[in-house]
């Protein structure tokens, strides 16, 4: 689990995460050593987090991405944090940033340039 790679959030209610102490029960097999709090520390009961916010994180994301050493990695999230990547971070095939169905799953090859 990682907290760069999630929705939009703030104002919403329903976009708040559940604390990590209720996901690890329910969740035994993901490893959420990462999660730096329990509790939602994003979420702000009044302001919606930007879409330019959001790409930033989506950026972050993508940056700590590009240093694992691992050549397969899967990525679940929300289809809004989705289309943010393939549409303001990665360059890509038109095909690619299309809204995101739910369950859908999509391979792609990344690669990282350092410029």
């Amino acid at each position: 689990a990682h907290e760069m790679a999630r929705e939009e959030s703030g104002a919403h209610v329903c976009d708040r995460r559940r604390p990590v102490s209720s996901q690890k029960v329910e969740f035994p097999q993901v490893d959420f050593s990462l999660m730096e709090s329990d509790v939602d520390s994003l979420f702000d009961e009044v302001v919606r987090e930007s879409k330019m916010q959001v790409g930033e994180r989506a950026y972050k994301f993508m940056e700590w991405l590009s240093k694992r050493k691992e050549s397969c990695v899967g990525v679940a999230s929300h289809s809004g944090w989705l289309l943010t990547v393939f549409n303001g971070i990665l360059e890509c095939d038109d095909s690619l940033k299309q809204w995101f169905q739910t369950g859908e799953m999509r391979s792609v090859v990344l690669e990282f340039v350092v410029q």
